[in-house]
């Protein structure tokens, strides 16, 4: 393979991954952080020499809070029964841990282990929302808190917010059906660019060379890469809906 042709396939691939580092640090920077003071895993991103970055952390702690909200209809309506049934708030925890989905288990038991340390229901339910600072827990933590310290039905509550919970689940999955083809849109919208130059780079060589043989070569390949990562940005956020 001709040395020239090596250089432009070595040049697009450098191109295409600080585009692609570019439009990260985009989106991570117009991601709204919502950390939780004593969250366990950004703890865990500053333990020791690992220096785990904060984008990775961020991901891990957003999947479980994702298998939190998916997971916590299940448990809510199990705690319910047992409510119904006249066990307190924290024996129906107690009752049904062994039986809850996992990563709630492991939610609901430092709720249990916080009361043996000696804090209120209601305060080991607030380090449950500091934990996971997503808007379906802070409804169970208020609707707990409630129903602790002034009464009422908390049973039926929890029963309540099961339904919202599991229906909120579904409208966002249709949203997310949606919306499919606008995010489909911007990742070939993206590549296309890329990917014409790579044909041409096979098919008629010496019309790309300019690209990366001149001054003004390298300057349309620079402000190729910056208009399409803004442009991915833009259509992302079209099509990020909020809910």
């Amino acid at each position: 393979m001709p040395v020239d042709l090596i250089l432009a396939f070595g040049a697009i691939a450098l191109l295409a991954i600080l585009a692609g580092v570019a439009v990260k640090g985009l989106l991570d920077a117009a991601r709204r952080e919502r950390e939780a003071d004593d969250d366990v895993m950004a703890r865990a991103a500053h333990v020791g020499d690992s220096h785990m970055p904060e984008f990775i952390a961020r991901r891990i702690r957003e999947r479980r809070a994702g298998k939190v909200r998916a997971e916590l209809p299940d448990a809510l309506d199990m705690v319910s029964n047992s409510l119904t049934a006249g066990l307190t708030l924290p024996q129906a925890l107690m009752r049904n841990l062994g039986h809850f989905p996992p990563i709630v288990a492991e939610e609901f038991a430092r709720i249990l282990y916080d009361t043996r340390l000696g804090y209120s229901i209601g305060g080991a339910f607030d380090n449950f929302a500091r934990r996971l600072p997503i808007p379906d827990v802070q409804m169970v933590v208020i609707a707990s808190k409630i129903g602790v310290a002034h009464g009422g039905n908390l049973a039926e509550s929890y029963r309540m917010l099961s339904t919202l919970l599991r229906d909120n689940m579904a409208f966002e999955a249709e949203l997310r059906a949606m919306t499919t083809e606008g995010r489909m849109q911007a990742l070939v919208m993206s590549a296309l660019p890329l990917v014409m130059i790579v044909l041409l780079s096979l098919v008629k060589r010496d019309l790309v060379a300019p690209l990366f043989t001149t001054g003004a070569g390298w300057g349309a390949l620079i402000v190729l890469a910056i208009m399409q990562g803004l442009a991915y940005v833009w259509i992302r956020k079209i099509v990020d809906i909020k809910v």
